[in-house]
């Protein structure tokens, strides 16, 4: 029996994902009452345009995101984003916002996803959700780096401290080449060692960020 768990955000029009950047819009091409005159008498369709910033809902960053000439998006393995093993990080108790490398040593990373769970996503849609988040302090980005994760997330607005401009969780991570996931949910109900990551962007050549519908399957 296979169960999946989904860990991402659906996208609706209108909604706010980071302060200051473009919700999505949609823009209705064709609807069915149009679509009449196009085809034979009880047949109908609908086709619709979604505007949407690659930084909306659940996304991933490619390191072309923070790096000039870093890969982008069309770049990324399929290994680093499809069937991963992972881990996942209970920091719902950590003692500060910045998450450092005691919550993570000791963990086998090695060729996983590391996910991060803090259930600020509890905030989403709120005015809660653009006050201060949990975030990866550099030196845990730089043990996972050591460890050979293969891909990180986290359900909060950002992996860093949104007051530190320098940006050095991405920094560590994307410059190592691991595709960073931010926005991510519904983490409580995952456990290590079940099931399997699944969170693939569009393969946009020259793309830096894009939604995923990010979720695991159980076996």
């Amino acid at each position: 029996m296979v169960r999946f768990i989904e860990v991402s955000h659906p996208i609706e029009p209108g909604m706010e994902t980071y302060p200051g950047l473009p919700p999505p819009k949609v823009e209705v091409l064709m609807d069915y009452e149009a679509s009449h005159a196009k085809y034979d008498e009880g047949t109908e369709f609908f086709i619709a345009s979604l505007h949407v910033c690659g930084n909306t809902g659940t996304y991933v960053d490619a390191p072309i995101h923070r790096f000039r000439g870093g890969a982008d998006l069309a770049a990324l393995s399929l290994s680093r984003l499809a069937h991963l093993p992972f881990v996942l990080v209970d920091a719902t108790g950590a003692p500060s916002r910045g998450i450092d490398r005691s919550a993570f040593e000791g963990l086998d990373v090695a060729g996983r996803a590391v996910l991060v769970r803090t259930d600020f996503s509890d905030h989403w849609g709120t005015p809660d959700y653009f006050g201060p988040n949990p975030f990866l302090t550099k030196d845990a980005c730089e043990w996972l780096v050591s460890e050979g994760a293969h891909f990180v997330g986290i359900d909060s607005l950002n992996i860093d401290d949104t007051d530190d401009l320098a940006r050095p969780a991405h920094t560590v991570l994307l410059g190592s080449g691991i595709p960073v996931c931010e926005h991510l949910t519904g983490l409580a109900a995952l456990e290590t060692g079940r099931g399997r990551l699944h969170a693939v962007p569009i393969a946009w050549r020259g793309g830096a960020t894009f939604p995923v519908r990010a979720y695991v399957v159980v076996e």
